[in-house]
């Protein structure tokens, strides 16, 4: 029996902001609000959160979307979320905060490569699907706090990733969801359960991890005293969400084997969604459980995305638009005379070979070069088979130059969606599923729209292969 309609409320929890919207039955948006965290990054490795100050945030949010949509927030029927991974607090028992929330790019165990060493030597590719771990996964930094902080972590209870702490203060519940934790390198993602030498090399206890359970699990009404305090209903469920970038692919509708989305947002991520564990997935490619137990997110991730055209942009003179720089790059033809932008492995600074061009040119061989790095994540994950649409979320999705460019370097169709917000629309989605409104597939397939769908243009694809014979543009 479908569970009384009414509205959804989704928590994107961002390194930098916090995003809160509210949707309604239908799947659109009747508010949204961003709230600026704040981090701290000094000194220079570090980038903490206060968890007092996350907790605020979601007060602030919330009150935001009540005052925007106050029949709405009456109205609210779930919460869930969309989080970031490899951001962690430890907790003692009385789940007082022992450390500030460690985020993922915090670089504290990066002057260490023995911190690193022993997670490097356990053979757990094919069990955690994660293929390399690097000083900015939890793992070092909880060996950095071994090493540094011995008498925090002999006071240390409970291990939460930064949405199960928001979790735990909603329900009371310790919980994960099981995609967050596996990309952690910690999980048996076949299993969605905690694997037993990760967390020996690690010397975490049993006792302090939180459960393991799927995306769209419903874990009850929130704790009465936390619903007063939100103004939300005492009837407001709270439904597991899952980590941004699989939430993403889910509000574009990247929800049938075989589909394929990608975000050019801070990094450029693509993801596949399959029924089964690949054994022999490329070098580079994520696996982590979905929703239902037969489901898989393949995933790719690189540097090379939109914040080298935000970098190159805030280096020009005049700190043109980005519509403008669209415009202009419009001008110039595939290949940009020959230009080619090329990334350092941040993805921060870019240089240019061959003869120096105008602004368009500069501004459409970063373009391109950001479709070219997604073609060859793309190839990673499907081999030959490149599916016939990709979707696309992330700012990017808003310039119609870019998709294009994408679709003639890839030799295949893609298209945005016309919700602004695709990561909080696969949260909400995960809500609504999982107080019975449907199923992920039913919900995708009504709520999810797609604009206009962008073509491979023939002469400019064969431009491109013409300068660079890659795998991935196919014959």
């Amino acid at each position: 029996m479908m569970a009384r309609m009414g509205t959804l409320v989704t928590l994107d929890f961002g390194t930098s902001y916090l995003k809160a919207a509210l949707f309604d039955e239908a799947g659109a948006i009747l508010a949204l609000h961003r709230e600026l965290l704040r981090p701290s990054t000094a000194p220079a490795n570090d980038w903490e959160l206060d968890p007092a100050r996350l907790l605020q945030a979601v007060r602030t949010a919330c009150d935001d979307l009540r005052t925007a949509s106050p029949d709405g927030w009456r109205q609210a029927t779930a919460i869930s979320f969309a989080t970031q991974t490899n951001s962690f607090v430890l907790l003692d028992a009385a789940d007082r905060a022992l450390t500030p929330i460690i985020l993922w790019p915090d670089g504290r165990a990066a002057d260490e490569p023995d911190l690193v060493a022993p997670f490097e030597t356990l053979p757990g590719r094919h069990v955690t699907g994660v293929p390399a771990l690097s000083a900015q996964f939890m793992l070092p930094k909880l060996a950095w706090l071994q090493r540094h902080e011995p008498v925090v972590w002999s006071q240390a209870a409970r291990l939460c990733l930064l949405s199960d702490y928001v979790t735990l203060w909603l329900t009371g519940e310790h919980v994960t969801e099981a995609g967050a934790a596996g990309l952690t390198g910690l999980v048996d993602v076949r299993e969605a359960s905690w694997w037993a030498p990760a967390c020996e090399c690690a010397r975490l206890s049993p006792d302090w991890l939180p459960r393991i359970v799927r995306a769209a699990t419903d874990l009850g009404p929130l704790r009465p005293a936390v619903a007063v305090e939100l103004a939300l209903p005492e009837t407001c469920r709270f439904v597991i969400g899952c980590l941004d970038q699989y939430a993403g692919a889910i509000g574009t509708g990247n929800v049938e084997p075989g589909g394929v989305s990608e975000t050019t947002g801070t990094v450029l991520a693509s993801v596949r969604y399959a029924t089964r564990f690949d054994e022999h997935a490329e070098v580079g490619v994520f696996q982590g459980p979905g929703a239902a137990p037969t489901t898989f997110f393949q995933m790719c991730f690189g540097a090379t995305s939109a914040n080298l055209f935000e970098a190159f942009r805030n280096g020009l003179p005049d700190r043109q638009s980005f519509e403008m720089l669209d415009q202009l790059a419009a001008e110039v033809q595939p290949g940009c005379d020959g230009l080619i932008a090329v990334a350092d492995e941040t993805g921060r600074q870019v240089r240019f070979d061959g003869v120096p061009q105008s602004v368009g040119h500069k501004a459409r061989a970063i373009l391109e070069a950001v479709a070219r790095a997604l073609g060859e994540q793309v190839h990673r994950l499907c081999g030959e088979d490149c599916p016939p649409l990709i979707r696309s979320a992330g700012g990017a999705a808003r310039s119609a130059l870019w998709l294009q460019i994408k679709a003639d370097m890839l030799g295949t169709a893609f298209a945005a969606t016309t919700c602004p917000e695709p990561t909080s629309l696969g949260a909400a989605i995960l809500a609504g599923s999982g107080i019975g409104w449907g199923t992920v597939a039913e919900l995708a397939g009504r709520w999810v729209q797609l604009g206009v769908v962008h073509e491979p243009n023939p002469a400019a694809r064969e431009r491109y292969r013409q300068l660079a014979a890659l795998p991935w543009q196919g014959s």
